[in-house]
């Protein structure tokens, strides 16, 4: 039998190096973002949201820890809660996290940013904060995480920032408290 190309069969089609080729080395690729919300306000469903820098990417929400959790136990965590422990306290308060979470009206993933100086504070609860706290890492926050209650009560704030498609599922930002103060 002789090797080489058979009748009927191209070269390229018998390398399959090449047929996974999806752009050539040299491509570039440009993204222009989210640029149409701000060039076509109508694209915003929420009217009342600041167009800044920040909006075109999403809303930067603020959850800020109480220093007085700041390092705490599970039990004295509860007691600040005003929840009697019942049995093993770590249990107790990841279940009340868990809940919490489930019940934020936040999407499945947000992506956590640096501080940010215009982020709005929507949730101030300190189990909301822990709820946030304990289910981000240092760069996504995922409702389905399991909650890192010891690393969530030494952070004393996360910034989530959420799409801006999301943001119709929000609160109204006249509720919203854009002035900062740590706490």
């Amino acid at each position: 039998m002789k090797k080489g190309l058979q009748p009927g069969v191209r070269a390229f089609e018998r390398t399959p190096v090449l047929h996974n080729m999806s752009s050539p080395p040299k491509t570039t690729v440009k993204y222009a973002g989210l640029s149409g919300l701000v060039a076509n306000p109508r694209a915003n469903p929420r009217g009342a949201i600041p167009r800044n820098a920040n909006s075109v990417f999403g809303t930067a929400l603020r959850f800020c820890l109480p220093k007085a959790l700041l390092g705490k136990s599970p039990a004295l965590i509860l007691k600040h809660l005003g929840v009697a422990a019942v049995g093993d306290a770590t249990r107790q308060l990841s279940a009340l996290v868990n809940e919490r979470a489930n019940a934020l009206a936040l999407p499945e993933g947000c992506v956590v940013i640096a501080d940010s100086a215009d982020a709005c504070v929507i949730w101030d609860d300190p189990l909301s904060v822990l709820a946030v706290l304990a289910k981000s890492s240092s760069s996504v926050w995922l409702r389905s995480k399991a909650p890192a209650l010891h690393a969530a009560v030494q952070r004393e704030q996360v910034v989530l920032l959420v799409p801006p498609l999301f943001t119709q599922n929000l609160p109204p930002p006249s509720s919203w408290k854009t002035l900062w103060t740590p706490p």
